[in-house]
């Protein structure tokens, strides 16, 4: 059996085919990049699954840090992390769903999105990779 790496996803109109070979030829920092992309395309497709009101979640987000453009002030990060980790932003999630599961769930995205919106991010782009892998070459590498 050769090496390589598939991910075929079809679910209605969402359909997606992600595949490499892997040989001699092929870096490590390739089979990174692959792996990056189906980290995205399967984080994003996530909420689109689970039974949650998405729209009320990115309600609450925006109380807690709306997006913004420019520099992000170091007292925005605190104060966003202070409502993030807070009992009303927890009593906030019961409108959503008052499954202790559901609101661990909910947390963890919305986590993911006050994050991003203060600029840190916890998931490697394949972009990114791709960058990385031509300024590599560039310069000779």
């Amino acid at each position: 059996m050769e090496n390589k790496i598939e991910f075929i996803a079809k679910h209605g109109k969402w359909f997606t085919v992600k595949k490499l070979k892997i040989d001699e030829n092929v870096e490590d920092i390739e089979i990174a990049r692959l792996l990056a992309s189906i980290d995205e395309t399967v984080l994003n497709k996530i909420p689109e699954y689970l039974p949650f009101d998405i729209e009320k979640l990115n309600i609450i987000a925006d109380e807690i840090f709306p997006k913004k453009k420019g520099r992000i002030k170091e007292e925005d990060i605190i104060e966003a992390l202070k409502k993030l980790k807070s009992p009303a932003t927890t009593r906030k999630l019961n409108e959503i769903t008052t499954s202790k599961e559901g609101k661990e769930i909910l947390k963890i995205l919305l986590n993911s999105i006050i994050l991003e919106r203060l600029g840190i991010q916890t998931r490697i782009s394949p972009k990114v990779i791709e960058k990385y892998i031509e300024k590599e070459r560039e310069n000779g590498h």
